[in-house]
């Protein structure tokens, strides 16, 4: 059987830019997910991902935040608001109960964004998450800091902690990813995720709904694993009303998606010696992933 129709939207008639997969079948009625990739930017990985939600009978929104039409070309005061209108529009369409799914870049949006909007978004679930909302940066020719947030909301520029350097450490990266066999910007992240600018600490304990954190602990891209446990740490002091769990996984890379995909072997969590283990963990955060789904 053909799958149900998807709807294309865009930002200059929606207010975003996305496209909605419906299941056939649909196993999670008034329930919808919005989700969106990390710092590779576009549409095209979000669809993906939506398209497994889909085959399991969720309904999901796929977004772009960036990088396409209407969209900033650099994370730099990138407008939470196209978030804002896809999750109104879902409400308007009848879903009861909207949740978020954001990898690393798209994580710290997700928990950034459920804060921001209580009633509107009902779930959050980040995976590979950030704890900080991060300064902007360009990604043109390699990478280059850009002066104030990575995000802004309602005109307003969103508090963000700073790299405090001018220009982007390539060359300590290069090595450090060399020494560790693996993709690494973990000294440049470390600092923020252990002390960040108290303003921009994302104020998780605003979501009104459940959150999942999903990590690994051979996550060496950002230390996930620690903003995470940050993340938990926050929720408990101020004693966070609705369910919140991280997951916590042995193998697995920085780009844990809950499928097989073919470019996470970047990282040495998914490849070698790892490749099974790492797969196998990440297929079982799509089942944990879903639970929670039929849970919230």
């Amino acid at each position: 059987m053909a799958k149900a129709e998807n709807t294309t939207y865009r930002v200059q008639t929606d207010g975003f830019f996305g496209e909605l997969f419906r299941p056939e079948e649909n196993k999670y009625p008034g329930k919808a997910l919005i989700c969106f990739s990390g710092s590779d930017g576009g549409i095209e990985l979000a669809k993906v991902l939506a398209g497994v939600f889909q085959d399991h009978g969720l309904t999901t929104l796929a977004l772009a935040y960036v990088m396409e039409e209407g969209l900033p070309e650099k994370f730099s005061g990138v407008p939470i608001d196209t978030l804002e209108a896809a999750a109104k529009r879902l409400h308007d369409m009848g879903y009861e109960k909207v949740g978020l799914w954001g990898i690393s870049k798209g994580a710290e949006l997700a928990l950034l964004a459920g804060s921001l909007m209580p009633g509107l978004i009902n779930a959050v679930i980040a995976v590979s998450p950030m704890n900080t909302a991060c300064q902007g940066f360009a990604k043109e020719r390699g990478i280059s800091f850009v002066p104030g947030s990575s995000w802004s909301f309602h005109g307003e520029e969103i508090p963000y902690s700073s790299y405090g350097m001018e220009k982007f450490p390539l060359g300590h990266i290069l090595k450090e990813s060399i020494r560790i066999g693996d993709v690494t910007m973990c000294d440049l992240y470390k600092p923020l995720v252990q002390n960040p600018n108290p303003d921009a600490v994302i104020q998780a304990e605003k979501i009104t709904g459940p959150v999942l954190l999903i990590s690994s602990k051979m996550d060496n891209m950002w230390p996930s694993e620690l903003a995470a446990g940050q993340i938990m740490k926050r929720l408990k002091e101020k004693k966070f009303p609705y369910f919140y769990q991280h997951l916590s996984y042995d193998y697995g890379g920085h780009m844990f998606v809950p499928m097989e995909f073919g470019q996470t072997k970047m990282f040495r969590g998914d490849r070698g010696k790892n490749k099974e283990n790492g797969l196998k963990a990440r297929l079982d955060s799509l089942t944990k992933t879903l639970e929670f789904v039929s849970r919230w």
